[in-house]
């Protein structure tokens, strides 16, 4: 199931994009929390939502099954070679 913090549409990113993001990425990226934030690691998804945006979102793993999105926007720069990497399992519809 996937949840959604308020934090997650903070730069006007949509429940949908992030959906697609998440459903198409392939391969998502673990990464630590950031000092003194709470929770563990990290989940990073980046792709491109349905009109070929190019997003990062990251999640928590709340649950076994559950994810609670606490951030997405438009890819930032940083985030370019690991974009790369994941290509080869992006999936299409």
């Amino acid at each position: 199931m996937l949840r959604f913090a308020r934090s997650a549409t903070k730069h006007s990113i949509t429940h949908d994009q992030i959906r697609y993001v998440i459903d198409h990425c392939g391969l998502p990226f673990t990464v630590p929390a950031p000092p003194g934030a709470a929770g563990g690691d990290r989940l990073l998804f980046l792709g491109d939502d349905s009109q070929g945006v190019p997003l990062e979102v990251v999640a928590l793993e709340v649950e076994e099954t559950d994810l609670l999105v606490i951030h997405a926007m438009k890819m930032r720069p940083r985030y370019q070679q690991p974009y790369e990497e994941a290509l080869p399992w992006r999936t299409t519809p």
